[in-house]
């Protein structure tokens, strides 16, 4: 009872608390939640990095800010910082009575402060280990495939967000000073606050960010695979992924309802014993995004979990679900939903995010809407997937002899 009431109390917060936009900062007053988190996204990513320069933005992150991080420490303060395709999120997490000075330590470190040396070698050196474990991973290496047979293997999407630990590892400390006075620059950032603060909390960060509109690099539009791609990888089980494509106005809170409906058709169960993990993400950029499916499965299985995948998808856009069965359904979404928004960290990367995106910010969340007409238009409005393979193959005519 007590989580369910938790619950309730989360999603009325969700639904009516107001955003309030100053500029490029935005607001979220929580009188009840007992911390404060900001977030700061830069847009800046692999396609403001050089050729030969790729992760340049991540260690730029993390180079500036690691000399900050004994004075967030003294403040019982939390910096997270992680890499995406068009932006770097920068996570403050600290007491209402503290919050402002952490989070100005953050942005003085990001566009006042100079690069220093000693922490550019240290985190270069670190990032590099980081990087090698990664590319030892499976998962990184169905990433690395996904994103080339999604974007194209020349889009600067296709590459990893962090860079490789071959690039990163030639990056010069000179060149990481001026990539932060070239790129980590005010015009691209953007601000959302989220806990017990006033509407007009971010009038004390204002004299951080340059008034006016967002800029953000072009990025070329992708170049999909139009035939499934094959990896080799060796390992004792092979992996599926199906990428499809929406437009810039699809129905994000639907498409994330329906990957959730799709996967609970493939995901491992009774009658699914040799479904050994699957995966479903909503991914949103600027001019679209991608409904992105993954399992793990027996190498030889590849090909029918692949037309199981676009099966769970396509039985949605037939027809929309019942009445009764669309409510069940929605209600246990709901509960998932507000749980991945538990957090004020998680609000305020939402915020920021869509933000960045040109989105609504209000309502934070939209499950009560959700019809199961919206679902069945949101299943129609998927493109052609992009499938990819990765594992060992097994070749038909070896395994009839």
């Amino acid at each position: 009872m007590r989580a369910r009431h938790l619950l309730a109390l989360l999603g009325a917060a969700l639904l009516a608390c107001p955003a309030v936009a100053q500029e490029r900062i935005l607001v979220r007053p929580e009188p009840g939640t007992p911390v404060v988190a900001t977030e700061v996204l830069i847009a800046v990513g692999p396609a403001d990095e050089a050729e030969g320069k790729e992760g340049i933005t991540y260690l730029t992150a993390r180079s500036v800010t690691a000399p900050i991080l004994p004075v967030l420490d003294s403040l019982a303060a939390h910096l997270e910082v992680e890499q995406h395709r068009d932006a770097v999120s920068f996570t403050v997490i600290a007491a209402p009575d503290n919050w402002q000075e952490a989070t100005r330590t953050l942005l003085v470190a990001l566009f006042r402060d100079p690069v220093d040396s000693v922490a550019t070698v240290r985190q270069r050196a670190a990032a590099v280990a980081e990087l090698q474990a990664r590319e030892r991973s499976p998962s990184d290496a169905l990433a690395r495939g996904v994103d080339a047979a999604v974007y194209g293997e020349n889009h600067p999407w296709a590459r990893p967000a962090a860079g490789t630990a071959r690039s990163a590892g030639r990056i010069t400390m000179a060149e990481v000073d001026a990539f932060l006075r070239g790129s980590f620059t005010a015009d691209r950032a953007v601000i959302a606050i989220v806990g017990p603060v006033g509407a007009d909390a971010g009038g004390a960060l204002s004299a951080f960010l340059e008034p006016g509109p967002l800029r953000a690099a072009t990025v070329e539009a992708p170049r999909p695979a139009g035939e499934p791609v094959r990896q080799p990888y060796e390992a004792i089980t092979a992996w599926v992924a199906a990428v499809y494509p929406f437009g810039p106005d699809a129905d994000d809170e639907a498409l994330r309802m329906l990957s959730r409906l799709a996967l609970e058709q493939v995901s491992f169960g009774v009658q699914r014993p040799q479904v050994y993990d699957s995966r479903a993400e909503v991914v949103r950029h600027a001019a679209g995004g991608e409904l992105r499916l993954e399992m793990v499965v027996p190498p030889g299985e590849v090909e029918q979990w692949a037309e199981r995948l676009g099966q769970a998808l396509s039985r949605y856009a037939d027809e929309p679900l019942s009445d009764g069965l669309f409510a069940q359904r929605r209600r246990r979404y709901r509960g998932e939903r507000l749980l991945a928004l538990e957090s004020p960290e998680a609000r305020a990367r939402v915020l920021a995010r869509q933000t960045l995106l040109g989105l609504p910010t209000v309502p934070l969340t939209d499950v009560e809407g959700l019809t199961p007409e919206r679902l069945e238009q949101a299943a129609r409005s998927l493109g052609k997937p992009v499938i990819v393979f990765l594992g060992p193959f097994v070749d038909e005519d070896e395994d009839k002899s």
